[in-house]
């Protein structure tokens, strides 16, 4: 019945203490109800407040509610109406079929009987209705991923379409361009989205936890299985798993999930019977998997399964010219969120933001305007934005130069951003992890596939 609580309805019956009764009833289960006595007060409301639903009474003077539905397809044919009456006599079923009224119900009736088919009524209109709404969400939850302009728009149109689907999903990115806001938005979108959206961060979890964590276990699995456990999969059946990281997955974890991929079956570790579960899979990437699974580092059978549909968030520095209306959009955000002014930002802070290399993409821009937001005055001017993104003028390396900006490959960056924090953090692995807003396991992972762990010792 959670449907109907955003739903509207319109009550027309002429006998004022029914009327009265049954709309503070249905009051207590939708979002608005309005009441009618008769025929004409009821087209009235209806032109000013088009109602999703309509129950009318059969018998009223002046105009009867076959009348009045037959009115009311005029004005909105897709609008359902309902006949409340006490008779049911063949002729007026049979005319009420005709006008394709929604369903009957019987005078009078218990709170059951009318929520239930004003629900039947309503599920397909409410449900197109929530659709829209999450299209809308979506582009403008996209747009403070990546600004407006082409790019959104393919990603917009993309996502909406691939969101309908049931199919499994892989988004690659680098850090901090969205994937797991997308993530959730493509669930939000689809037919799933009343069930269950789990979240498995493969790289914040050591090797030896992932199978466990994933697929659950039996007791006495291992030393340390005192009680059986359900995994994050259980936990998703019927909905969304989306695993962040996927690139982290041990190999023989990576040949577990071929079989929940292909399947839709998964064994708990120390077990021998396969579970079923009904569930989408989307996973997540800020490395190039399709580059892993020819070194073969990463199955390439689980690879094609999972890109079957590709969904590829780009870098802040290849759209730069997306960079202003972006920064602007943020930084109006995050002032509602503070509970201050509006703020704006002068050019050349734009300048600057525009030239700036943004290894943690949307995410450090947010971080970045956020911190703004909450120490500038009325407007943020370049020097002031030059100290926010170094932390301080003291601890702040040399910028990479404008002209390299965006012939840098990823893992040129990433390299340029994990020294510019280990130097920020004195050489501090905790600080700088969080300088760079990541988990403390997935910076030492990172660290060392970057040759700069050896470095900080």
């Amino acid at each position: 019945m959670d449907l109907l609580k955003s739903a509207t309805l319109l009550i027309v019956e002429d006998d004022v203490c029914l009327r009265q009764a049954t709309v503070a009833l249905m009051r207590r289960h939708l979002k608005t109800v309005y009441g009618a006595e008769n025929g004409r007060d009821a087209l009235a409301l209806f032109h000013q407040h088009r109602p999703d639903l309509v129950l009318t009474d059969l018998r009223m003077p002046e105009m009867d509610g076959l009348t009045l539905t037959e009115k009311l397809r005029e004005i909105s044919p897709e609008t359902p109406v309902l006949l409340f009456t006490a008779f049911s006599d063949s002729p007026t079923l049979i005319r009420g079929i005709e006008l394709g009224v929604a369903g009957f119900i019987p005078k009078p009736a218990t709170s059951e009987q009318l929520l239930t088919p004003l629900l039947k009524a309503a599920r397909p209109i409410l449900q197109k209705q929530q659709v829209q709404g999450l299209q809308q969400e979506l582009q403008l939850s996209v747009e403070r991923l990546l600004g407006r302009g082409e790019t959104l728009s393919a990603i917009a149109a993309q996502t909406a379409r691939i969101a309908r689907t049931d199919y499994p999903l892989l988004l690659q990115g680098e850090t901090g361009s969205g994937k797991s806001r997308l993530a959730g938005l493509v669930h939000r979108l689809s037919p799933r989205h009343e069930h269950p959206f789990v979240t498995v961060q493969l790289g914040a979890l050591p090797e030896s936890l992932v199978a466990s964590e994933l697929f659950g276990h039996q007791k006495g699995a291992f030393t340390d299985a005192t009680q059986s456990r359900r995994g994050r999969i259980a936990e998703a059946d019927g909905g969304t798993l989306f695993l962040d990281d996927i690139d982290a997955a041990p190999l023989t974890v990576q040949g577990m999930l071929l079989q929940l991929v292909e399947e839709q079956t998964y064994t708990p570790v120390g077990s021998n019977c396969p579970e079923h579960v009904n569930l989408r899979i989307i996973a997540a990437s800020n490395r190039d998997l399709a580059a892993m699974a020819l070194a073969g580092t990463f199955r390439q059978d689980l690879y094609y399964r999972l890109a079957g549909l590709l969904i590829d968030l780009p870098p802040l520095r290849n759209i730069p010219e997306e960079i202003p209306p972006l920064a602007n959009l943020l930084l109006e955000e995050c002032c509602l969120e503070l509970g201050r002014p509006p703020l704006r930002l002068e050019k050349e802070t734009l300048k600057i933001l525009c030239h700036h290399p943004w290894p943690g993409n949307v995410r450090q821009l947010r971080n970045t305007l956020r911190q703004a937001a909450l120490l500038a005055g009325h407007k943020i001017d370049g020097d002031q934005i030059e100290q926010f993104l170094c932390g301080s003028s003291s601890s702040c390396p040399t910028p990479v130069p404008k002209e390299e900006t965006f012939s840098m490959t990823m893992e040129e960056v990433e390299r340029w951003a994990f020294r510019r924090a280990l130097e920020a953090a004195g050489q501090k692995k905790m600080v700088a992890a969080r300088l760079l807003d990541l988990n403390y396991y997935t910076f030492k992972r990172r660290l060392a596939r970057l040759g700069l762990d050896v470095e900080t010792r």
